[in-house]
């Protein structure tokens, strides 16, 4: 029997069986998919497997994202300690090749003195266990998960949607303040939006260990949420509460929904939770979200009508924060799609509006990555740092925050910074979209590692047609002409004037490291940019 030894990770890999091990002998815990994927790599080493092979194989031929399969190697990559990605190579544009590295002989069955020594291990193993196990948890990589469903609306036809998910999203924010769990950012949890599915398989899919879900009613003067907390792996139902209050006590309800959570699932560690006074900003946050909504379908009609949401806020809530946040966004997108001008005027204007909410409410998380957006957007990166990572202390489950906050990063030279906050963002929101994957692709190119790059936008499921200039520069990267001339291709359908000169316009004058500007406008030139 060939087995191959990981010492990095401490496992072996049993080649025959294509099956992970502890040296005592436990299976290493994987998804069955990622089980069935590291199999078909171990059959066949050297060799490359390709990505409708994986489909044939592990998903029967069913149509899934290519991030299924990417999922499934970084989490085999983990099990393996392969940090550098030399035991799972990727291919670009083909597939993946196991590299295994010189296989050893069955271990022998231990004698004696040596299962003596086995057995001692074991127990200090166990005692180890326990000990973790009724250690306070404040470890993020031990910590239970929770995911925050959207609670579905049940509201009569008037009053549907007026609530959006202000309750759901406000319970995922106070969660996460709290070290003792981890919750799981609303971008995957929500995804199972409408979409019946077991929370066994929620579980799963988002690796957590308790599902809250329940639903809300508005009947235009009370307000009825109904939740419940399951434990995904049993489907036992923990808790389930219900409450009946005037929709200005939008918050209390928040708050003794989070307290309940914090009690079962922290282990009573959370029961001396502060009670906080209800604000009386509650119209002001559900105009927020609703201009956030009409702002999802992008166009300058939207955006009038948004941004017309956001002033009646300010006009009849002046002590509200809500309005000031969402109006200093709104100008900020303007002034980066050219909808106002002059660009430096808007973005000072965004910039005071952020400042005035910042001192309404100086603990609201959104005040801070407010004033991180446009302070990016005006080349101010260190404050803009500084902001973004009061933000993700005050709300660590929001991924937005961390792919945010890689943008200054990187334009600072904290190349490496960047990447971990966009790990960060990838692992506490599993089923992440376009915007982190792009960016990631983004820092890799900037790190010089361009193939890293091209797997992390290969899996981008619609694509933005500026993401195609990252791609051309990561094909130029890595010396592949024709690849980078296809990307830029893309690109030219929309943007067909484009050329180095407009390009070199729009980069930030203080791009570190020095040279940083130069090295992208020289991979366009090479991609073929005029």
């Amino acid at each position: 029997m060939k087995i191959y030894e990981f010492e990095n990770a401490g496992v072996r890999l049993h080649a025959d069986e294509g099956v992970l091990k502890h040296p005592d002998g436990t299976v290493v815990d994987l998804r069955p998919q990622s089980r069935e994927v590291l199999r078909l790599l171990v059959q066949a080493p050297q060799t490359i497997i390709t990505k409708a092979q994986f489909t044939d194989a592990v998903w029967e031929g069913r149509q899934v994202s290519e991030d299924s399969l990417v999922q499934c190697i970084a989490e085999i990559r983990s099990a393996l300690g392969d940090n550098d990605r030399t035991l799972i190579q990727t291919v670009p544009r083909k597939g993946y090749r196991f590299n295994p590295p010189a296989a050893t002989k069955a271990p022998e069955a231990p004698g004696r003195r040596q299962r003596f020594l086995l057995i001692a291990a074991v127990a200090l193993v166990l005692v180890a266990g326990l000990a973790v196990w009724f250690w306070p948890r404040t470890n993020h990589a031990t910590a239970p998960v929770v995911a925050v469903l959207p609670l579905d609306d049940l509201s009569a036809a008037p009053h549907q949607g007026y609530l959006h998910d202000a309750l759901s999203e406000g319970i995922i924010t106070e969660l996460a303040r709290f070290p003792q769990f981890r919750v799981v950012a609303r971008n995957s949890s929500f995804q199972f939006r409408a979409n019946p599915t077991d929370v066994r398989e929620i579980g799963a899919v988002l690796g957590a260990g308790f599902v809250v879900e329940g639903s809300q009613q508005y009947d235009g003067e009370k307000l009825r949420v109904t939740v419940q907390l399951v434990e995904t792996g049993t489907g036992a139902h923990l808790f389930s509460d219900q409450f009946d209050r005037d929709i200005q006590d939008l918050f209390v309800v928040q708050d003794e929904i989070v307290r309940h959570v914090a009690s079962v699932v922290g282990q009573s560690i959370l029961t001396e939770m502060p009670q906080r006074a209800a604000r009386r900003d509650v119209d002001s946050l559900l105009r927020g979200l609703q201009a956030r909504k009409i702002m999802s379908q992008l166009s300058y009609e939207n955006w009038q009508k948004a941004i017309a949401l956001e002033e009646i806020s300010i006009r009849e809530e002046p002590d509200s924060a809500w309005g000031y946040i969402g109006k200093s966004l709104m100008l900020g997108a303007a002034a980066h799609l050219g909808w106002m001008t002059p660009r430096e005027d808007v973005l000072q204007t965004a910039t005071d509006l952020a400042n005035t909410a910042m001192q309404l409410a100086p603990e609201n998380y959104m005040a801070h990555y407010t004033l991180a957006r446009v302070l990016s957007r005006r080349g101010a990166y260190a404050e803009s740092i500084l902001h973004f990572q009061r933000a993700a202390a005050l709300n660590p489950s929001d991924s937005l925050i961390l792919i945010g906050m890689s943008v200054p990063l990187l334009y600072d030279g904290q190349t490496d910074a960047a990447i971990d906050a966009l790990q960060q963002a990838a692992a506490v929101d599993p089923l992440h979209g376009d915007w982190l994957r792009w960016q990631l692709g983004r820092a890799y190119w900037q790190s010089n590692e361009c193939e890293k790059g091209l797997e992390a936008m290969q899996s981008m499921a619609a694509p933005p047609y500026a993401s195609n200039k990252t791609r051309a520069v990561l094909h130029a990267c890595l010396d592949q002409p024709d690849a980078a001339r296809a990307a830029l291709d893309v690109y030219f359908e929309t943007e067909p004037d484009h050329t180095l000169q407009t390009e070199a316009a729009s980069l930030p004058e203080n791009w570190k490291p020095a040279g940083m500007a130069e090295r992208w406008l020289q991979d366009l030139a090479q991609a073929g940019m005029p």
